[in-house]
């Protein structure tokens, strides 16, 4: 009995800047998205072939690693034992490296002489090139550590619960304000698109209605939000503190076949009393759209207390149940385990800290 999900959406997945020399950019799509007559595309990284493969691989086995920073810090100090002194290494040690290097290189990096060591025109050209080269590893190796820990990364989020209010709201400000520099993407969908986003690895985590367990995902209870009905401001039920099934047994209830709309009119017929009398009409619209139609006075509609944050005109909201309280709904986590994303691993950490004592223990721990 979640409120149905805004219009399609979009989502691209960019490369940041432009492609460098040995990489490329692949156009995957358009595919349909199942949401509405949304369309997908996405931009992936793909590798080109490097310079150095096929006839010239045997090259890369001539670089040595350790030799390049060495002919760098030989080439900055002038001096090979200032070198030596500085990696802790002996002259003649660091004078086998340059050697080595130069050798499989077959070209002289330096020219020895009394007054020091002097870098040939060659040597000039191939370490100032090996120096950026060596700057771009170091600066790949920390985005990856930073991606590891989820100093960094992406996260994205699919479901078709609102943000206007609630506990999905709050755990999303706290980890944004905990991980500043970790992109957050959301994703409406129904039920059935979004699992298959997160089977697929479109999507790292569902949001959805449980407490439905799904083949080869993991499920973590979270917490229970009550059911709410939108009315228009006029209706004779507007002034109830709860509104009860039965007193909308004759009512038209404005559905839609998007986001959660099916599982909402399912919830809706199983609770209201036998052999009412209330209609459903259906409108392909999303969240928004629907709760204007309420306030048109063409129906009424239900939704989880997370969609009455926000005001529509001519629309009030009101908890609605039986004699036992209003009508709880569940919300878990559905995610895969194979999923090897450090921002969803902390993600998660932060939503079981927002578990209802109830909910611990059901689902994935």
């Amino acid at each position: 009995m979640v409120e149905a999900a805004a219009a399609h959406t979009i989502s691209a997945i960019s490369a940041a800047g432009p492609a460098r020399p040995n990489e490329g950019i692949a156009l995957h799509g358009p595919r349909s998205t199942g949401i509405g007559v949304g369309r997908q595309w996405r931009l992936a990284w793909v590798p080109r072939q490097p310079k150095w493969w096929g006839a010239n691989a045997g090259l890369l086995g001539a670089i040595d690693l350790r030799g390049l920073t060495l002919a760098i810090a030989v080439a900055r100090s002038r001096s090979i034992r200032v070198a030596a002194r500085g990696a802790g290494l002996t002259a003649s040690a660091v004078s086998r490296r340059l050697r080595a290097l130069e050798d499989g290189l077959g070209v002289s990096l330096f020219e020895r002489r009394s007054s020091g060591m002097k870098l040939t025109e060659a040597g000039e050209r191939f370490l100032a090139d090996a120096t950026r080269l060596l700057d771009e590893v170091q600066d790949a190796a920390s985005r990856a550590r930073d991606a590891g820990s989820a100093a960094t990364g992406r996260l994205v989020i699919g479901t078709y619960f609102s943000a206007s209010t609630g506990r999905f709201r709050d755990a999303l400000i706290r980890f944004v304000r905990q991980r500043r520099r970790i992109e957050v993407w959301l994703r409406e969908g129904g039920r059935h698109d979004l699992l298959t986003a997160v089977r697929r690895g479109d999507v790292d985590l569902a949001l959805l209605l449980g407490p439905n367990e799904e083949p080869g995902l993991e499920r973590l209870a979270l917490w229970h939000e009550s059911g709410m009905v939108a009315l228009p401001e006029q209706h004779h039920l507007s002034d109830r503190t709860l509104v009860p099934w039965q007193s909308l047994a004759g009512e038209t209830f404005i559905v839609t076949p998007r986001g959660s709309g099916p599982e909402a009119r399912a919830k809706v017929e199983a609770l209201l009393p036998a052999g009412h009398a209330a209609r459903f009409t259906a409108h392909d619209v999303g969240r928004e759209a629907m709760f204007n139609l309420v306030g048109a006075d063409l129906g009424v509609a239900v939704l989880a207390e997370s969609a009455s944050g926000a005001s529509y005109p001519g629309v009030v909201f009101r908890p609605v149940g039986d004699e036992n309280g209003p009508t709880m709904v569940e919300a878990s986590a559905y995610w895969d385990p194979r999923r090897d994303n450090p921002a969803l691993r902390r993600f998660l950490a932060l939503l079981r800290a927002t578990q209802d004592p109830s909910s611990r223990g059901s689902g994935a721990d």
